[in-house]
C-alpha cells in the first residue's frame, strides 16, 4: 500500500489527490493520497508524523518548498541548485526508523538507513509542459517572472537544457541569489532584471516564451500593460491554475499559445510518482483526472 500526501499552506482545492490516485490506478498499485494544509510552524512535525506512519512520499507546495529541502539528507540536482524541494521520498528503512523516534525529528537523529531524499520535479514538469506547446528549451529565449520556490527548480532545469532565461522579479536580490546557486555554465544563461513594465516589455522582444511563476493575483493592471504588444508566436505558460486569471485575459487573442499550470502539474506529478515507485504512469488518465473538477 502506497501512502502519500501533498502539504501546503492551503491545499483544500488541490488537484494533486485526483492526479496521484489516477496514477496509482493506472499502474495497478493500491494507494491513498491526502491533501493536508499546514502552517510553517507545524510543517516539520507533520512531515515527521507522516514518515512515522509509513508514508512513501510527500509532495510539497507553497510556502514550504525551502523548508522541505532543509529536512533532507540527500538532495537531487534541482534541489541543490535551488534550495527548494517539492517532493520528499522516504525509504522503507527510513520509515521504520522514524516509527521509533518520531518525536525527535532532527537531522542528527536520522540513521544512515533512514534517509529523506528531496527532489524538485517543477523543472521536469515545466519542460514537458513547454514541449506540449511545441517549445524546445535548447537555445530558446525565455522570460520568467518570479523568483520564489516555483521558479527555483524550474530555472535549474531550463538552463541545464540549454535555454537562456531573463529572470524578472520584484526582489532582484532574491533572483540573483537563485542564479548564483547555478553552476557557472548555467549561470551564464541567466540575466536578472527588476520586474517592471519597461523591463518586461524589453525582455519580451523576440522571446520564445513567457513563464509566469507568480500568483495569478500578482499581475496588476500596470504589470499587464506590456503584454498588449506581445508577439503572436510567443508562448505563454502560467504556473497558476484553476481559474481564469488576469494574465490569461490579457494574452488570449494576442498570442496563439497560452496554457495554465495544469499540464505542468500533471507532468511534475508523473515524475514524482516515477521517483517514488520506479514506474512512470501513463499520462492520459492523469490529465483526465486533473480536468475532472
Amino acid at each position: 500500500m502506497i501512502r502519500a500526501a501533498v502539504l501546503g499552506g492551503d491545499v483544500s482545492k488541490s488537484r494533486s489527490p485526483a492526479i496521484h490516485r489516477a496514477a496509482f490506478r493506472a499502474l495497478g498499485l493500491p494507494g491513498t493520497y491526502e491533501a493536508l494544509s499546514v502552517d510553517a510552524a507545524g510543517f516539520d512535525a507533520l512531515v515527521a508524523q507522516l514518515r512515522a506512519r509509513g508514508f512513501r512520499y510527500l509532495n510539497v507546495t507553497i510556502p514550504h518548498k525551502r523548508a522541505a529541502a532543509s529536512l533532507a539528507d540527500t538532495r537531487g540536482p534541482e534541489v541543490r541548485a535551488s534550495a527548494a524541494a517539492n517532493t520528499l521520498l522516504f525509504d522503507p528503512a527510513g520509515r521504520a526508523a522514524a516509527g521509533h523516534s518520531a518525536a525527535s525529528h532532527s537531522a542528527g537523529s536520522r540513521s544512515a538507513a533512514g534517509r529523506i531524499r528531496a527532489e524538485n520535479t517543477d523543472g521536469a514538469g515545466l519542460l514537458a509542459a513547454l514541449a506540449d506547446l511545441g517549445v524546445s528549451p535548447r537555445d530558446a529565449r525565455l522570460v520568467m517572472v518570479g523568483a520564489g520556490g516555483a521558479a527555483a527548480g524550474a530555472l535549474e532545469s531550463l538552463t541545464r537544457a540549454g535555454a537562456s532565461v531573463t529572470l524578472l522579479a520584484r526582489r532582484p536580490a532574491a533572483a540573483r541569489a537563485l542564479s548564483l546557486r547555478l553552476p557557472a555554465r548555467q549561470r551564464a544563461r541567466v540575466a536578472v532584471r527588476a520586474l517592471g513594465p519597461r523591463t518586461l516589455a524589453a525582455a519580451l522582444v523576440d522571446s520564445t516564451a513567457l513563464v509566469s511563476a507568480i500568483p495569478a493575483a500578482a499581475w496588476s493592471a500596470d504589470a499587464l500593460l506590456p503584454l498588449r504588444a506581445i508577439q503572436r508566436d510567443t508562448v505563454v505558460l502560467e504556473m497558476a491554475y484553476g481559474g481564469f486569471t488576469p494574465l490569461a485575459a490579457e494574452v488570449r487573442g494576442r498570442t496563439a499559445r497560452y496554457t495554465d499550470g495544469l499540464g505542468m502539474l500533471v507532468h511534475q506529478a508523473a515524475r514524482a510518482v516515477e521517483l517514488a515507485v520506479g514506474q512512470a504512469p501513463p499520462l492520459a488518465p492523469l490529465f483526465r483526472a486533473a480536468r475532472s473538477r
